[in-house]
């Protein structure tokens, strides 16, 4: 029990993320723009990433809003709208929370023209996904008389999370003022992992006697939480690409591909809870009879919890597996206009467990001067709507940013919040 609540702590403790990066990606903002893509060249020739300040963040989208999930009365009181919720369960519509804080960044340009930058960091990285199918909710809510005869299968759910830290080093090169090639290696330490292999459960009742046979195929895998956890034996690498490409004076097209790698999670680490294959049960019912004192309720209860125990019995063992990073893709362009004002367009795509989940974004970009620039967005994420804002100012060798990725901040209407914030130091500026 205490691993389990060591590591639903961690996973819901840790929500600050970089990888949902859109206002800022075309941004003024050396880090934000570095995050998501590696090609990124900064304006100064050495850049400091105050520990754990650089840049905090945070970012969750949950299934339904508080508008879908709730009815007014006409008395004004409130009811839980179930038909609703059922239908904002299952698959993009689910619960993410995309974590990420950097403990340190260092960068410096190397080269008579200073054309290639190396850099070095680590970051603390966990990654929630949870999925229940409205099928689930609509079976308990229901009951089975309107599938008598039917197999019911819930095979669509699952929960992946992970925690691990990565040391990165990597590098943006500038070769003709149009073309910047970046590539960053990460060295992967897993800190914890619960993943759900698989989980096929079915229901089918029979429509001549009601007996309800049950039907079980589980395979849960855990790393992580256990006293004697060894988290340098679970070892991992990864890479992220970019390219940035000056098409003309005032077009500028980029490509970002992220989290290309995966995590071996070391057998002295991980605990597996499975069935061994599918099992099934059969519950005939309860009988109860004032004229038979024979057949206690508590006893038949009993009898029956024993023979699901023994019949859906949960096994352990444990054995070593490896898990993907969720990858990113980010396609960009952005358009200057005037040396005031540019807009921008970004397309990203990330990989969940069993779907990949599309943000397209149109920006536009403010600047104020030389070191104040606003930033606004429109984003449709997953088919959810938002309204970005933010800013990022940069006096003397400080820059410093700040963006909510959704501003209208309606309560009622709310399925995701995002923000982002940090403080860089940049010396030795070129511009």
């Amino acid at each position: 029990m205490k691993k389990y609540i060591f590591l639903l702590a961690t996973f819901i403790c840790t929500s600050i993320v970089a990888q949902n990066i859109h206002t800022g990606y075309h941004s003024q903002a050396y880090i934000l723009q570095s995050s998501t893509n590696a090609a990124t060249m900064p304006t100064s020739n050495f850049v400091f990433g105050i520990p754990t300040l650089t840049n905090i963040s945070t970012h969750t989208q949950w299934p339904f809003s508080l508008s879908e999930a709730l009815d007014k009365r006409q008395d004004d009181s409130l009811a839980i709208n179930i038909p609703s919720i059922i239908s904002n369960f299952g698959g993009k519509d689910a619960f993410y929370v995309d974590n990420r804080v950097s403990l340190l960044h260092v960068g410096f340009k190397l080269g008579n023209d200073k054309n290639i930058f190396v850099y070095f960091g680590d970051e603390f990285v966990s990654d929630v996904n949870v999925n229940f199918s409205g099928d689930v909710f609509d079976y308990l809510t229901r009951g089975n008389a309107h599938v008598l005869g039917q197999k019911i299968s819930f095979n669509e759910e699952y929960f992946d999370a992970t925690v691990y830290n990565s040391f990165y080093l990597g590098t943006a090169v500038d070769f003709n003022d149009q073309l910047n090639i970046g590539v960053r290696f990460k060295f992967l330490t897993g800190l914890a992992n619960l993943h759900t292999e698989k989980i096929n459960v079915a229901f089918q009742t029979s429509p001549d006697f009601y007996q309800t046979t049950l039907y079980s195929d589980v395979m849960v895998k855990t790393s992580g939480g256990g006293e004697n956890l060894k988290p340098t034996k679970n070892s991992g690498f990864a890479v992220d690409l970019g390219a940035i490409y000056q098409a003309t004076d005032d077009l500028e097209l980029s490509l970002a591909l992220n989290d290309i790698g995966s995590i071996n999670w070391a057998e002295e680490n991980n605990e597996f809870y499975t069935t061994e294959g599918e099992k099934e049960y059969e519950f005939k019912g309860i009988v109860q009879s004032s004229a038979d004192d024979d057949l206690d309720f508590e006893d038949q209860i009993d009898e029956i919890v024993d023979s699901l125990t023994a019949t859906m019995e949960i096994n352990e063992v444990s054995e070593s597996y490896s898990t993907k990073l969720k990858s990113n893709l980010f396609v960009g362009a952005k358009y200057k206009l005037t040396d005031r004002h540019s807009f921008s367009f970004l397309f990203h795509s990330k990989k969940h467990p069993n779907v990949s989940v599309n943000s397209f974004m149109a920006g536009y970009q403010l600047q104020l001067g030389d070191s104040f620039q606003l930033l606004t967005s429109y984003k449709n994420f997953s088919g959810i709507s938002n309204v970005g804002g933010g800013f990022v100012w940069s006096p003397g060798p400080f820059q410093f940013h700040m963006i909510l990725e959704n501003m209208l901040l309606e309560v009622f209407d709310l399925k995701n919040f995002g923000m982002h914030m940090g403080l860089v130091l940049h010396f030795g500026r070129d511009d």
